[in-house]
């Protein structure tokens, strides 16, 4: 499984998002791995609509509809077409009470769900919630372009043993290598931004990280 981040960048923004998201169905059944991009809210609908792919959101409120301006709620996120969310992103941390919350109304909404943690023992702790995936990224790792995994081999491999919920990989994710790095250590995905979202040539450059899964 392959989760890109979009974030905030003008190349993953508006029809830019359609763009550059156009070769995620056709990679994704060449090669047989899901991929699944997790867009900015304003663009869930757009993106849904035009390219009929899942989409996930990239943050949620655990808050019903109502009184909540500036909030995003998960009732409005499911009505743009979101089937999924990313919970505690290092750009959008959270507390673990405000986590234990969004996960459990995420739940409620039927949303698959993937929860953050920047160490082993957040990651231990994260499982422990049930949630549908657990991703590990080092924080001084992010953005960085090289792989947390040889650092983290053994941390990686501990996890794997102890986890009951399959594990997500981030930090650094940039090649087909370093997938298929991640899956030899038991992993179970990879999550990414600027290693896709950047790229001149982001259909091959998927298609190099889905086939590291393959292999």
């Amino acid at each position: 499984m392959i989760i890109l981040s979009l974030k905030t960048y003008k190349e993953s923004t508006g029809d830019a998002a359609v763009k550059l998201l156009s070769c995620v169905k056709k990679v994704s059944e060449e090669t047989g791995v899901k991929i699944v991009p997790a867009v900015q809210p304003t663009d869930i609908y757009r993106v849904k609509k035009e390219l009929g792919i899942e989409v996930w959101a990239q943050h949620m409120d655990p808050i019903e509809p109502g009184k909540n301006m500036g909030w995003l709620s998960p009732y409005a996120l499911k009505e743009a077409g979101a089937t999924g969310v990313v919970i505690n992103h290092s750009e959008h941390k959270m507390s673990d009470d405000m986590v234990k919350k969004t996960l459990d109304k995420a739940k409620e909404y039927g949303f698959a769900n993937v929860i953050i943690g920047f160490n082993p023992e957040m990651i231990i702790k994260f499982d422990s919630r049930g949630p549908d995936f657990v991703s590990y990224e080092r924080e001084d790792m992010i953005g960085t372009g090289v792989s947390m995994l040889t650092q983290e081999e053994e941390n990686i491999k501990k996890l794997v043993a102890v986890l009951k919920s399959p594990l997500i990989i981030g930090a650094g994710i940039s090649t087909g290598e370093d997938t298929k790095q991640a899956v030899q250590l038991g992993a179970k995905g990879a999550i990414l931004a600027s290693g896709f979202v950047l790229v001149k040539d982001p259909e091959a450059k998927l298609r190099e990280l889905a086939e590291g899964f393959k292999s």
